[in-house]
């Protein structure tokens, strides 16, 4: 019998909503290791993440005119799907590190709103959540991603 070959640690089957709950547990831990980070190592990573972003978009540009069946289509699609999750990864613990920055080296005096700050750390979470459901895709197939994208519940 398959089934009880199959080991006991790892789950036959795992629903859309257990994954999402993966992904913002990564995201806030992603954020508060960016917070408790005891140096500004993170800040220090602004020019890699621009050259990040501008190998993802190129290789996003690229899946357009190239099929992803073939060697040099189906890697850019890949750069483009594995290096977006590491690129909004990185860019949500430089962006946490910004606003805990900007937050301590602001005088009382004046008013800086880090709330209306984290937004841009909001807006990389859904672009890694974004980046999980194409990850998705690839390994499972887009039948699975329409199940999953549905579970996902935002309250």
């Amino acid at each position: 019998d398959r089934d009880s070959a199959r080991s006991p640690i790892a789950p036959r089957r795992t629903d859309g909503n257990a994954r999402c709950n993966v992904h913002w547990r990564t995201s806030i831990s992603l954020t508060v290791a960016a917070m408790t980070a005891p140096s500004e190592k993170y800040l220090q990573m602004s020019g890699p993440l621009m050259m990040g972003f501008c190998a993802v978009f190129a290789a996003s540009i690229a899946t357009a005119f190239l099929p992803p069946t073939g060697k040099l289509g189906g890697g850019m699609y890949m750069i483009a799907v594995y290096g977006g999750v590491v690129l909004f990864s990185a860019l949500m613990l430089y962006q946490t590190q910004s606003i805990v920055q900007q937050c301590e080296r602001t005088p009382h005096h004046m008013t800086y709103d880090p709330i209306s700050a984290s937004i841009g750390i909001y807006m990389s979470a859904i672009n890694l959540l974004s980046e999980y459901l194409t990850f998705y895709k690839v390994v499972r197939g887009s039948e699975h991603v329409a199940r999953l994208s549905g579970d996902c519940k935002f309250e």
